[in-house]
């Protein structure tokens, strides 16, 4: 809690004490709910945000990573989009009544600041994919992304470890080429499997793959 919103101990406890918490079941639909105008503060685990088309097709959106919110400030919203958020594994998450989080918006900085900020990144986020999708290959749109999943971690270790399937739809290709990349990536030392992982070794030598 202080380090989503960088605030002291006692207005940690001041912010939980307006929500409450709560277990994010895997494949889950987690937003919209109807009657619930929530937002929700993942604490561990992963979720996303997808938009599916009407002929079944499915696009991620966002990776909601711990520390990230979901919901009706920060989108999810399937009112125009049909996107909703789902757990990609067993996770918990801190709810939030939206009256209360823009309570707290209001009363305290560094929680609208905290917000704010996710908004920016999660629109520059979309930016880059937008700009990948159109420019990229689809090798270079995997390697960008196992990149940007890695440097999420001080040990460039992507955790768990990913479902080519997903990670597939993620960058809009196919499992096949993104075991296919992968695999070869293993070949040539840049990648490294561990129990629960997938390890980064060469930085440098993957973003080469890139472009």
């Amino acid at each position: 809690m202080r380090q989503a919103f960088g605030c002291g101990n006692d207005l940690a406890i001041t912010i939980l004490a307006s929500a409450r918490e709560g277990e994010l079941p895997r494949g889950a639909v987690l937003w919209p709910i109807a009657g619930r105008d929530e937002t929700t503060l993942v604490t561990t685990g992963l979720a996303q945000e997808v938009a599916y088309g009407r002929d079944g097709s499915m696009l991620v959106l966002h990776q909601v990573q711990p520390g990230e919110f979901f919901g009706s400030l920060v989108g999810g919203s399937a009112v125009e989009t049909s996107a909703q958020v789902e757990a990609v594994v067993d996770s918990r998450g801190v709810q939030f009544a939206t009256i209360s989080i823009l309570r707290l918006m209001e009363s305290y900085a560094c929680v609208g600041v905290a917000i704010t900020r996710q908004l920016a990144n999660r629109i520059d986020t979309m930016r880059v994919r937008m700009v990948e999708t159109s420019m990229l290959s689809a090798t270079g749109r995997i390697c960008a992304e196992l990149l940007r999943r890695a440097r999420r971690a001080p040990d460039m270790t992507i955790r768990p470890l990913p479902v080519f399937a997903e990670l597939a739809v993620t960058v809009q290709s196919t499992r096949e080429t993104v075991s296919r990349t992968v695999s070869q990536l293993e070949k040539r030392g840049v990648l490294r499997r561990e129990p629960g992982g997938l390890v980064v070794v060469a930085p440098h030598r993957l973003e080469e793959q890139v472009y």
